[in-house]
C-alpha cells in the first residue's frame, strides 16, 4: 500500500497545482462569462442544436468551474484563446493539434487512461471479488487516511459502476479537450465537434443516463484527485454542487434526453 499512498500524493499535488493555476489564469484574464442569460445560443447567436447540447453537457462540470458558459462549444469564446493555449501547454503539454490529439487517443482508446489503472487496482486488490464483509475488514485494518479514502472509493464506485466506474471521466474530458482546440484555434468548430460526436455516441452508449454519466465522471474525479468526498470545502464538494445546478437549470444541457438521437447538424 506505500506505493499507492506515494501515487495519491502525486495526484493531490498535481490536482492542487492545476486548479490554482487555471483559477488565476481565469481571474487575470477576466473570464467570468457564467451564463446568465439562460438563452439556449452558440457563440454566433444562433440556436444550438440538442447534439451539441448534449456534447456541452459531458464537460458542463468544467466549463461552470471555469465560469464559462455552456451555451459555447469549449464554454468560452474566443477572447479567451491565448488563456486555453496557455492552459494546454502548461498542463497538458498540447502545443498543437498533433499533440492535442495523442493526448485524446489516449484518454479515449479502449482501456482508457484512468480506466486503465483504475480496472488494475479493482483486480490486484481483489475488490471485485470482494465480499462487504471481506471489504469492511480490510478497510478496518488500514490506518492510513489517504489510503483508506482510495480504498473506500475503489470498492464504492466498482460496487456502482463496475469496470467503467471512472470511465466517464477520461471521455468527458477528451471532450473538453476537442472543444478547447477550437477555442484555442488549433482548428474549426465543425472539426472539432465532429470528433466529440465520435466520443459522445460511446458516452452515450456506455451509460443510462446523465445520472449515471456524472456518478463516473465524479469517481473518476476522486480517484484523480484523492479528495475526501466528506470535505464540504472540497473542490469535488464544489463540482457536486455544479451538477446539482445543472440539474435543475430549465436550460442546461442535462435537460436534453440522454436517448436523444446523435447526429451531425452542422456543416
Amino acid at each position: 500500500m506505500n506505493k499507492m499512498s506515494k501515487m495519491n500524493k502525486v495526484k493531490q499535488f498535481f490536482n492542487l497545482s492545476i486548479m490554482l493555476a487555471f483559477t488565476a489564469c481565469f481571474l487575470l484574464t477576466g473570464c467570468g462569462k457564467s451564463n446568465k442569460s439562460g438563452e439556449t445560443t452558440d457563440a454566433a447567436g444562433e440556436n444550438t442544436s440538442e447534439t451539441t447540447r448534449f456534447i456541452n453537457g459531458t464537460y458542463a462540470v468544467m466549463t461552470m468551474q471555469n465560469e464559462g458558459d455552456y451555451n459555447l462549444v469549449g464554454g468560452q469564446d474566443s477572447s479567451m484563446k491565448e488563456s486555453i493555449k496557455q492552459m494546454l501547454q502548461q498542463w497538458w503539454s498540447i502545443s498543437d493539434l498533433n499533440s492535442g490529439m495523442k493526448q485524446v487517443n489516449e484518454l479515449t482508446s479502449e482501456n482508457g487512461m484512468h480506466s486503465k489503472e483504475f480496472v488494475s487496482e479493482v483486480k490486484e486488490l481483489g475488490i471485485d471479488k470482494m465480499s462487504k464483509e471481506e471489504f469492511e475488514t480490510k478497510l478496518a485494518a488500514i490506518t492510513n487516511p489517504e489510503q483508506k479514502i482510495h480504498f473506500q472509493l475503489l470498492y464504492d464506485a466498482y460496487s456502482d459502476l463496475g469496470y467503467k466506474a471512472v470511465t466517464g471521466w477520461d471521455l468527458g474530458r477528451a471532450n473538453f479537450l476537442l472543444t478547447s482546440f477550437y477555442v484555442a484555434d488549433f482548428t474549426d468548430e465543425n472539426t472539432a465537434l465532429d470528433k466529440a460526436l465520435e466520443v459522445t455516441k460511446r458516452i452515450q452508449k456506455t451509460f443510462k443516463s446523465w445520472d449515471e454519466y456524472n456518478r463516473s465522471y465524479m469517481y473518476g474525479y476522486l480517484y484523480w484527485s484523492n479528495e475526501d468526498p466528506k470535505d464540504s470545502s472540497s473542490k469535488y464538494t464544489q463540482r457536486q454542487g455544479f451538477i446539482s445546478e445543472l440539474k435543475k437549470d430549465s436550460k442546461s444541457p442535462f435537460q436534453v434526453k440522454w436517448d436523444t438521437k446523435l447526429e451531425k447538424d452542422w456543416k
